[in-house]
Parts: structure tokens; C-alpha cells; sequence
């Protein structure tokens, strides 16, 4: 397994690592030996995961949407359309503005959300949007970003065709509009927090996807949308509120994740998290939750180059690690 550096992933493993909660008995963690670990489900231990999806770069997302969302520090994926009128009337925001706050994803829409003429018309719309992506969020490239075809129109290229240059493209599928969207299947506020709190009792996940919210076309009412985040704000204890590639990779490094028990004594407890998610692009830490031997209370959790102390409360301290990114050291303090 390829080792990469946190630093170089930007990552900052410890940050948002709080006490544990005794969810662990929820989730069937018996087993009470110092060093025994279970790897979270979800990011933080959270009851589920939630996603909120903007399509069509609409005017209403600069308005009402954007800045609902970055006042509740909530993230949100917006699939923008580069080659469209609607994005570029408002390029200093789509371009500038969004990219500069927290929590703003962009999804690839393709640069003109229109019918695929050819393989090769599809390639360039296709590449074309993630290369504009590429340019106003910089980083590393190669890089998963979420994708969803034009709908509603016929393509002249096969379903084989299009999955191959999704492929090419690190592009991941979102998942699809049926059932989840906003004015369309959820009708109101109400609707979208009961589908969240079935999510939160089956231990899974739940995404809504907007068009216009309080205008534009396919709209779902401000007022009910103004409503849900109020809802969803008096759930954020058990509830991950993301972007759909954060819990791709969440997802995908988990499926396959274990934790190897190097050493544990009286001072130390010592781990190996691994995984066979690519590194080079599944690189969302893993949450998990260590029992420690009893009379500790402060603990110094350490990999590769970041530490942090961090206390211990009903046993067990919770915190973020990498796959092969290192072993990881719990220390009393």
C-alpha cells in the first residue's frame, strides 16, 4: 500500500474529534479489552449521512441557496453548467465567490447540459466541466468529483460509451434523481426530514436534489427549504451533512477497512488502520473509537506527523486516521 503524507493531503486529522458517545453499544461494541477498536460507520460516529444536491447552476442558488448554507456552515454539491448563460451571467460568483467558502462542492454537469451528439462531443463537454472544476478548486489531480448526465434527452453514444469516459475521468455516478427530488417526490420540509430520520434509524444515508429553490424552474418553496435546514440544524448531533464524495469515499475505504492491534500496555496503545481503497484518491479519513485501560481521562493520539490530546469519556476516545497513512499511537497523558 502506497503511504502518502497527511500534510500533503491537507488533511487535519484532528480537528472536530470530540468524546466518543456511548453509541458504541448501539453500533455492538462489546468488547471492553484496552485497544479494542471499531471503525465508525460514518464520519464522527453519526447515525447517518446527508447530502444536499443543487443542479443547473440556477440564480436561486446564488440568492437563496449559497448563503443559507454557508450561515449554518452546511456543505452542499452544485453541479454546474460552465457553457451555460445562467453560470456565466454569474461567473465571479460561480468562479470566486462560491469556491472561497467552506463546504462548497462543485459536481460535473457537463459544460452545456445538452444531448451527446457523439463519442467524442461527449468526451469534450464531459472533460470540459471537470477541467473548469480543476481550475477554481486547484489541488490534486487526479481527483473524484461527482457526475450526472443531461436528462431528460436522447444521447447518440451508448451507456458502455459514457461509463467509459466517466471512468477516464475519476468521474463518480451520483445517485439518481428518482424518489429524491425536491418539489418533485419531497414535496415539503417535512417530507425530506422524515426520509432523513428513516435514514438515521437504519444507520444509512439520504440526499435530496434541488433545482430552483424559491424560483427559477422545478422550484421548491424558500419558505419549506428554510424549514428543512432548521430541521436538519436540530439534528446535526447525529447527522453527517456533506457532499456526495465525501461519502463516496467514506463509504468505499470503509467497505474494505481493518484495524490491526500492534501493541497495547500500560502507557500505549499501538494500531494499524488499513484499507484497499486507492490512496491516491480515496484519501476521507476513517473515524474510530478506541477503548482505553481504565483511569485514563486525557490521551495524546498521534500519526505520521500530527498529534493532538484529546479526553476520554465511557471508556474510549474517538478520533480521525488515514489508511497506510502511518501507525497510530495512543498515549496516556
Amino acid at each position: 500500500m502506497i503511504k502518502i503524507s497527511l500534510t500533503a493531503l491537507g488533511l487535519c486529522l484532528f480537528a472536530s474529534m470530540a468524546v466518543v458517545l456511548p453509541q458504541a453499544a448501539q453500533a455492538g461494541q462489546s468488547d471492553s479489552k484496552p485497544g479494542a477498536t471499531r471503525i465508525a460507520k460514518w464520519k464522527d460516529d453519526k447515525k447517518a449521512a446527508f447530502m444536499m444536491m443543487f443542479d443547473d447552476a440556477c440564480p436561486t442558488h446564488v440568492t437563496n441557496v449559497f448563503p443559507e448554507l454557508v450561515k449554518r456552515g452546511m456543505a452542499g454539491t452544485y453541479y454546474i453548467i460552465p457553457g451555460k448563460g445562467e453560470y456565466r451571467s454569474r461567473l465571479a460568483f460561480w468562479e470566486r465567490e462560491a469556491p472561497a467558502a467552506s463546504g462548497v462542492v462543485y459536481g460535473n454537469h457537463t459544460t452545456t447540459a445538452g444531448a451527446f451528439k457523439n463519442v467524442e462531443h461527449a468526451e469534450e463537454v464531459i472533460a470540459g466541466c471537470s477541467d473548469v472544476i480543476y481550475r477554481v478548486f486547484p489541488g490534486r489531480r487526479p481527483r473524484l468529483i461527482s457526475y450526472v448526465s443531461p436528462g431528460g434527452m436522447k444521447h447518440a453514444v451508448t451507456q458502455e460509451e459514457i461509463a467509459s469516459i466517466i471512468a477516464r475521468h475519476h468521474l463518480v455516478l451520483r445517485p439518481p434523481f428518482k424518489g429524491h427530488g425536491a418539489g418533485i417526490h419531497f414535496k415539503t420540509a417535512d417530507d425530506i426530514l422524515r426520509a432523513v430520520d428513516n435514514a438515521a434509524v437504519r444507520g444509512g444515508d439520504e440526499y435530496v436534489i434541488f433545482h430552483g429553490v424559491g424560483g427559477d424552474w422545478l422550484k421548491f418553496d424558500l419558505g419549506e427549504f428554510i424549514k428543512m435546514l432548521d430541521g436538519l440544524e436540530a439534528r446535526r448531533k447525529d447527522l453527517w451533512i456533506t457532499d456526495h464524495i465525501s461519502v463516496h469515499k467514506y463509504e468505499t475505504t470503509f467497505a474494505s477497512a481493518s484495524v490491526r492491534e500492534i501493541g497495547t500496555d500500560t502507557r500505549a496503545i499501538r494500531l494499524e488502520l488499513r484499507s484497499d481503497a486507492d490512496p491516491a484518491l480515496y484519501d476521507e479519513p476513517l473515524t474510530l473509537v478506541t477503548r482505553v485501560p481504565a483511569g485514563w481521562t486525557q490521551v495524546r493520539v498521534t500519526q505520521d506527523q500530527h498529534s493532538a490530546s484529546l479526553p476520554v469519556s465511557e471508556g474510549a476516545v474517538r478520533y480521525h486516521a488515514l489508511p497506510g497513512g502511518g501507525p497510530i499511537l495512543i498515549e496516556a497523558r
